[in-house]
């Protein structure tokens, strides 16, 4: 009896395999007359009995349904859906053939799958210019569900969400980039075109490397692009502070990428920002003078401490970090502009207590001496503005304070100068 069992369960298995040849070969012939709708019905009958099939109509199975959702999807038939459906096909497929060690319908399966993303790419692009962010992204979301290893599209797909203010997709995909570790740094390839002497890219190693044999470039050079794992951070604490009005999981996600890329300073300022949101002035000073340790010629995060100190009425200190920065960078032109203000605003608190005197003689003589600082301080300022304006020649708001100061000091060629100056520019 139990030998009896073994060979009818052997003959129902020979039987299941024949007929499924036998369906498998009933849909590659609808397929070639254009009988997509039938041979999806014919895949179907038989989707429930495939993982049980032998390795090879399991292969084809696979392969079959790639290219039946594909034609469906270039018919415009439930497409997203069609396309979804052949994209996963073809992956389980690839997957499939690299476990067997077998890739009879992998080289017909690959350049269907890149002929589906071509064109959904293209698709996001047309989107994307046209400003119909929302279906750029969703798009570029269904690309990636294709080729999930390339989190490029979800990265995309993010950005346009974000463009088109959908903050919760955008916060969504942005949180699976942050939690792949996803930076998007790429080697890029570069050499020196002999004839005109300028600098190329190449699409690869190999092909700038002919270029480099055939002697029409030369001097190969690579670089590393550069890593987008701080703006997608930047990304998630803006959403999350700015629309979700989480705070503390903003901090959160900037701390874990700092785990991750400890000298970045892009993540340290991000995490300064959302202190100063928070209202800590004092911590973020703490992260700027971090910054600076990291980097001392950081002049963004001198100018930084420069603004909280002056906020925080600590002048000399303020004045020290802004003349830092244009030590390092005499045309920051702010910095300057913030400096210059300091010596004002000073001379405007001794002109408040020039007003508070009476007549006495010892208040006349504090007078004297308030005006001389009044006096010091002007040209402190005017020294600063007249460094700047020789990089901003055209500025109107630092003409006239020049030329109010000229006036006030009596430098009479000089507010001459600067009055013609201002009447050219219509002012």
């Amino acid at each position: 009896m139990k030998k009896t069992i073994l060979i009818f369960s052997a003959l129902f298995i020979t039987a299941f395999s024949f007929a499924q040849k036998k369906e498998l070969r009933s849909v590659e012939k609808a397929l070639k007359k254009g009988n997509t709708a039938e041979a999806k019905t014919m895949l179907s009958s038989i989707s429930s009995t495939i993982e049980s099939a032998d390795a090879k109509y399991k292969a084809q199975y696979y392969y079959l349904k790639g290219k039946t959702y594909q034609d469906l999807a270039d018919k415009g038939m439930d497409t997203d859906a069609s396309l979804k459906t052949a994209g996963e096909a073809y992956n389980k497929l690839l997957a499939f053939e690299r476990e067997q060690k077998e890739f009879k319908y992998t080289k017909q399966a690959k350049p269907n799958l890149q002929t589906m993303i071509s064109k959904m790419v293209d698709k996001a692009i047309s989107a994307q210019n046209g400003k119909d962010y929302a279906k750029a992204s969703d798009l570029l979301y269904l690309t990636y569900t294709l080729q999930p290893e390339n989190k490029d599209f979800l990265y995309f797909a993010a950005s346009n969400s974000i463009t088109g203010k959908d903050y919760d997709k955008a916060l969504k995909y942005y949180e699976e980039l942050k939690e792949a570790n996803y930076t998007g740094e790429k080697t890029q390839y570069f050499a020196i075109n002999v004839s005109t002497g300028k600098k190329e890219p190449f699409q690869d190693k190999t092909v700038r490397d002919l270029s480099i044999r055939s002697k029409s470039h030369a001097s190969p050079t690579q670089e590393k692009s550069k890593s987008r794992l701080p703006e997608i951070v930047k990304n998630i604490s803006w959403i999350y502070t700015n629309h979700v009005g989480d705070n503390e999981k903003a901090l959160k996600a900037v701390e874990d990428a700092i785990a991750i890329n400890p000298n970045d300073p892009s993540l340290l300022l991000t995490k300064g920002n959302i202190y100063y949101k928070m209202g800590d002035t004092a911590k973020f000073k703490e992260i700027m003078k971090e910054i600076i340790t990291k980097n001392p010629n950081d002049v963004d995060s001198y100018y930084n401490i420069g603004v909280i100190s002056a906020e925080n009425g600590d002048v000399e200190e303020a004045r020290s970090a802004y003349k830092k920065v244009l030590e390092l960078d005499p045309g920051y032109i702010n910095a300057g502009i913030n400096l210059s203000k300091t010596y004002l605003d000073e001379a405007s608190n001794v002109v408040d207590k020039m007003n508070e005197l009476g007549n006495s003689s010892a208040d006349n003589k504090k007078f004297e001496q308030y005006q001389k600082q009044q006096t010091d301080l002007y040209r402190e300022s005017l020294t600063i503005l007249e460094g700047i304006i020789e990089n901003v020649p055209d500025d109107v708001s630092i003409l006239k304070q020049l030329k109010g100061l000229y006036s006030f000091l009596g430098e009479d060629e000089k507010f001459k100068k600067v009055k013609a100056k201002l009447a050219e520019l219509g002012q």
